[in-house]
């Protein structure tokens, strides 16, 4: 397989900015990915601190409530988080939340994520799209 490799140290600084509000359709519930489990979600600075301070791998799920796959994606992590354990540590950052550390790092598609290895010298891998969890885990277990 072959990943997108790129160097991912510190974050450059960031100003807030600003979230959009998606309308939801009368009597349809918005969907919003689970704040409780192992997927901890991150803003720029905690980001910044989790990269910086890393002892394990860890995979950055960039994703938006509105985007389908990022849905389907958030069930995966999980199962990696579930199987994997203290092994890796997994977060997500809401690009709509988070919009100028999404356009610094050029995040365009939903969901890409990032992975990140406890070696500073080695390079983060990125993949953007749905991927199974099983695919996940061999990417954490054998490129990290």
């Amino acid at each position: 397989m072959a990943w997108q490799a790129t160097r991912f140290g510190t974050l450059p600084g960031r100003r807030t900015g600003l979230g959009r509000s998606r309308k939801v359709p009368r009597g349809r519930k918005a969907v919003v990915p689970r704040a409780e489990g192992l997927v901890q979600k991150l803003n720029a600075e905690e980001l910044e601190v989790a990269i910086s301070e890393r002892d394990r791998p860890l995979v950055i799920d960039f994703f938006a409530t509105w985007c389908g796959p990022c849905l389907l994606l958030s069930n995966e992590l999980e199962k990696v988080a579930e199987e994997l354990g203290d092994g890796v540590r997994i977060v997500k950052v809401d690009t709509d939340e988070e919009n100028e550390i999404a356009s610094q790092l050029q995040i365009q598609g939903l969901p890409t994520m990032v992975f990140v290895s406890t070696d500073s010298n080695k390079p983060a891998l990125r993949t953007e799209g749905l991927l199974p969890a099983e695919t996940i885990k061999e990417i954490i277990l054998n490129e990290l």
